[in-house]
């Protein structure tokens, strides 16, 4: 029995839900709910300026799109409390809008209907689970019900300092994203209230910012509380990211040594959520590919044998969009655990 998924936003990372779910069969999209049009939700799941033309066959009718042989209901309301997830058998919801983020709102998808929720954004406050794959354990305890898998940035950081941290020990440690433009940057100098530097145009700054990343690491890491910073960059680059990583380590090392630990991680224990290259590539080879870090061993740098810089590219919202639907699919069907789905 397929696990049977709510979309809740058809922004970037929506979309690429939608892409990355059609290629299986143990997960179905049985509804949507987005507040724009459905030709434009058309259009844009058509034609994508970072990730080329969807060449699956689609089409819509009626406020539904129709994929794999199957019709997908599209719904357009404003708010999680009000959309009828128990009409349409629903057993997760992603909620992929980035607007609620809040446990309180979250919790609505679940009085609606639905088995558990997971976000894929950061959260604003508490919730059941943060899920970092590589990093947390594999499997997530069915008690957790809303469940975060935090930001592409936060997937990618993490895993390098599990790694070095399980190999060598970190210390302390602080990280740069050099960050693509996103949606909500203007481009153009525009007024943003509360952050002054958001103001200014996307494509002819580099504009400094704050991140949620390193929050994560402390959460993820308790040993480095107090001992890990971070920022981001965003820069007139689209579609992909790096983390410049800095840590002290607790042993000393070469770079050929940490070089080496991370090949072997990305074809063993991490393969398919790491990848290593010791090719001279750029952003733009990045684009399309599924791991949640790219290890560049070209740009490993140590400096009195503890201290340690590391690379790592990523893909924004590509690499995360693959982790949250590995979850959908371990999250399984509300039959397949214990629970039954309910019509209101």
């Amino acid at each position: 029995m397929s696990v049977r998924v709510g979309l809740m936003g058809f922004g970037r990372i929506g979309r690429n839900v939608f892409r990355t779910i059609y290629e299986r069969d143990d997960i179905e999209i049985v509804a949507i709910n987005e507040l724009a049009d459905i030709d434009s939700m058309e259009y844009l799941l058509r034609f994508d300026s970072l990730r080329g033309p969807f060449k699956e066959p689609i089409r819509v009718l009626d406020d539904s799109i129709y994929a794999k042989g199957r019709q997908i209901p599209v719904l357009h309301h404003k708010e999680p409390g009000e959309i009828p997830w128990y009409e349409h058998g629903v057993d997760v919801v992603v909620e992929a809008t980035g607007k609620y983020r809040a446990r309180n709102d979250l919790q609505k998808h679940l009085d609606q209907g639905a088995d558990r929720v997971i976000l894929t954004t950061p959260p604003t406050d508490d919730i059941d689970h943060l899920h970092i794959r590589g990093v947390t354990a594999d499997l997530v305890d069915r008690s957790n019900r809303i469940i975060s898998c935090g930001s592409s940035t936060a997937n990618a950081t993490a895993l390098l300092v599990k790694i070095l941290d399980d190999t060598f020990g970190v210390e302390e440690g602080s990280f740069t994203s050099v960050h693509a433009y996103t949606a909500d940057q203007s481009l153009t100098d525009v007024p943003s209230f509360g952050d002054l530097r958001r103001s200014r145009a996307a494509m002819q700054n580099i504009v400094p910012q704050t991140t949620w990343t390193d929050e994560a690491i402390e959460e993820l890491f308790p040993h480095l509380r107090g001992r890990f910073k971070g920022l981001k960059l965003n820069v007139p680059v689209p579609g992909v990211s790096c983390t410049d990583l800095t840590v002290q380590l607790k042993k000393s090392v070469t770079a050929d040594e940490v070089n080496e630990i991370f090949r072997s991680a990305a074809g063993s224990i991490h393969r398919g959520i790491l990848s290593f290259t010791d090719q001279p590539i750029v952003s733009s080879d990045i684009a399309g590919n599924s791991a949640s870090c790219v290890f560049d061993s070209l740009a490993t740098l140590v400096t009195d044998d503890i201290l340690l810089k590391v690379i790592g590219w990523y893909e924004q919202g590509g690499g995360i969009s693959h982790r949250i639907v590995e979850l959908v699919a371990q999250m399984g069907p509300k039959t397949a655990t214990g629970g039954e789905r309910k019509n209101r």
